[in-house]
């Protein structure tokens, strides 16, 4: 959530703009260009908001009062690299090198975070004063498994590969759930795939107990963005091995947590993970790259090692992961499990015309990419949404008239409806599609004062509230986040909690904000009165104007390590009025990064490897108007065959 800025469309546009452009143009010569434009269903004024008269007054316009039904799930969300101690993940070393994290070096206790490893009541018995029907939380990867396996690091030996065989073996027909602890020791020097350390699986397993003692259901994430340091090294997701990996990871945390968990999330917003570490190269052990167009050569020329082959890698994972908690249920007759992931959901806008060609390019790289490919492995999905980002030329307008939390996104309550709208439009008549539901998994604001936080709290249920009446299946609604906390590379700068916390104090003290109160209020009533919403709104009326801490950069761009003032918008009005339809989408489905044909691999291709979308013309039309800008777009739509997975194959674990 601390991330403003989707950077790839104004990436796009510097690139074009680059003097250097001119000079690689040859490296495409010989790819094949062609382009029906005529074929294209698309105007580029649709990306434009245009001034059409407005759909009726709906149900859950301002102020009108909002109920939400008796299984409807509200909840608070967070993670474990935000909130754990005694976590030695990629992000560690990487925000200990200044200029990495905003407010890092700065921050009291930084490597504490919120202690919630060591101290993860604090947290749970807030979330259980809130009213909260479910606790989202997470696992972590790198502390499940800190080593490398010997057979992922090419250390192995005949009797360390004989030893894990059989372990492997033994763990793909479990009787009852495993413990590591009970197997027999691994001959010296040999690491295992799967989780190494069962003590704090078991830690993990009390902390999911204690979330379920106090009356909430579970919904825990497996990859929150916060890799071991050993799988960054050895190249992170560009590694086809790595599917094997996670999946043997999945299975042995499935086989310890148990039914405990109500609700998996494999992955948080993986596209944000891909495009933060492989195209921008901002996140630990990061691809470096110079541009763009750089970012493009590389996956026309080496598919393998691009960003292509992340997103398919991340898309393989989680196939896998979901037919290992599937089957693991299934062996040990525990009832059907809900697994799906958390997508990131966002809205953009051009500031002008000339700014549509990076819209189109960043919402087909984001918004359906990882999604068409694992539609067919989802019994629900989750979607992360934050707000709105207005992109003007290689920046992110700040417009004074439009209200912004102080992480840079720009309010924008009707923008869920319309994302809710988009997905449920994709997805609802597609009979590939496995699912119907959606959980909104993360919803919140950065906002130190708690001006904003109520009526951004009550609006966003509005939005959710007329999504239902439309029929759009939404089960629950979970607000990012408890406590202040650590938010990625912009680090301790913004406050998404509806708790302060005292960095300075010995128990990193909290303090409840007026949102906090108001949240619970909600939470226990499941419902949002007239009363409710107008006083939320007020509040914000009456600070319009006024100076309040801002952390990013004038230019949208960066965060900061210590805010700056702006002033609240002076007439920004937010406020849930109407349902807004998504505007016009350029995309098929992922057109940049697609695979063509079938994946070799009879087991894995038909339970892991998505089916590629079929084939269709490039549909970026009067966007990118520039004859380089179409050549960029034409290149990112063609797509190399990928190379075989018989390895995987040969090694991965039955799949039901």
């Amino acid at each position: 959530p601390g991330s403003a800025s989707t950077h790839i469309g104004r990436r796009v546009i510097s690139s074009m703009m680059d003097s250097s452009w001119p000079w690689q143009i040859p490296k495409l010569s010989n790819t094949d260009f062609s382009v029906n434009l005529t074929s294209v269903d698309f105007d580029p004024w649709d990306m434009i908001p245009d001034a059409s008269p407005p759909p009726p007054p709906s149900v859950a316009a301002f102020p009108a009062p909002l109920q939400f039904g008796s299984s409807f799930l509200f909840g608070v969300a967070t993670a474990p690299a935000h909130v754990e101690d005694e976590l030695n993940d990629a992000w560690l070393p990487f925000c200990q090198e200044p200029g990495n994290c905003h407010a890092w070096l700065s921050t009291p206790k930084a490597e504490e975070r919120l202690r919630f490893w060591t101290e993860p009541e604090v947290e749970i018995n807030l979330a259980a004063e809130l009213g909260s029907g479910i606790f989202r939380m997470g696992v972590d990867w790198s502390r499940l498994a800190p080593r490398p396996p010997s057979f992922f690091s090419n250390s192995s030996n005949p009797a360390c590969d004989s030893f894990c065989k059989r372990q492997e073996a033994a763990a793909a027909v479990p009787a009852s759930p495993r413990t590591l602890a009970a197997s027999p020791a691994p001959p010296a020097g040999c690491v295992c795939s799967g989780v190494q350390n069962q003590a704090a699986l078991r830690r993990y397993a009390d902390i999911v107990q204690m979330a379920r003692g106090k009356g909430m259901k579970v919904a825990l994430t497996l990859f929150h963005h916060s890799l071991p340091v050993w799988v960054g090294e050895a190249g992170g997701w560009l590694r086809d091995d790595l599917i094997r990996e996670f999946g043997l990871f999945v299975r042995d945390v499935a086989t310890g947590l148990g039914e405990s968990v109500d609700f998996w999330l494999t992955m948080n917003e993986p596209m944000a993970f891909a495009l933060f570490t492989y195209i921008e190269g901002t996140w630990p052990q990061a691809l470096p790259q110079s541009s763009y167009v750089d970012v493009l050569l590389k996956a026309v020329e080496n598919p393998d090692a691009s960003i292509r082959a992340a997103v398919d890698n991340l898309a393989s994972s989680h196939r896998l992961a979901y037919a290992q908690i599937h089957q693991v249920h299934k062996q040990l007759g525990w009832r059907k499990p809900q697994v799906g992931i958390a997508a990131r959901a966002q809205i953009l806008e051009p500031a002008t015309l000339t700014d549509i060609p990076a819209v189109a390019l960043s919402r087909e790289f984001m918004d359906f990419t990882i999604t068409d490919k694992i539609k067919d492995r989802l019994d629900f999905l989750g979607l992360n949404y934050y707000g709105k980002e207005i992109i003007s030329g290689a920046t992110i307008a700040q417009p004074a008239d439009i209200g912004y939390s102080e992480a840079g996104r720009a309010i924008d309550t009707e923008g869920l409806y319309s994302v809710l709208q988009m997905f449920h439009e994709r997805y609802a008549n597609d009979p590939a599609a496995s699912f119907s539901s959606f959980m909104v998994t993360e919803n919140g604001v950065a906002d130190t004062t708690d001006v904003l936080r109520p009526a951004f709290i009550t609006e966003h249920l509005a939005a959710i509230a007329a999504a239902i009446a439309a029929g759009i299946e939404v089960t629950g609604y979970i607000h990012w986040t408890i406590s202040d906390n650590w938010e990625w590379a912009d680090g301790y700068c913004p406050k998404f909690g509806l708790y302060a916390v005292d960095r300075d104090s010995d128990d990193l003290a909290r303090t409840a904000r007026p949102s906090a109160l108001l949240y619970g209020e909600i939470s226990r009533a499941k419902a949002v009165s007239s009363a409710q919403r107008e006083a939320a709104w007020a509040q914000v009326v009456t600070h319009r104007g006024e100076a309040r801490p801002f952390c990013r950069s004038t230019d949208g761009k960066e965060g900061l390590d210590m805010p700056r003032l702006r002033p609240f918008s002076s007439s920004a009005d937010w406020r849930f009025l109407k349902e807004k339809r998504a505007s016009a989408h350029l995309d098929t489905g992922g057109l940049f990064l697609r695979a063509e044909g079938a994946m070799p691999g009879a087991a894995l291709a038909g339970l892991v490897r998505a089916p590629g979308p079929p084939a269709w013309g490039l549909v970026m039309g009067a966007a990118l108007a520039a004859g380089a800008g179409l050549t960029t777009a034409s290149v990112l739509g063609r797509r190399r065959g990928r190379r075989h997975l018989a390895d995987t194959a040969a090694r991965g674990a039955p799949l039901v």
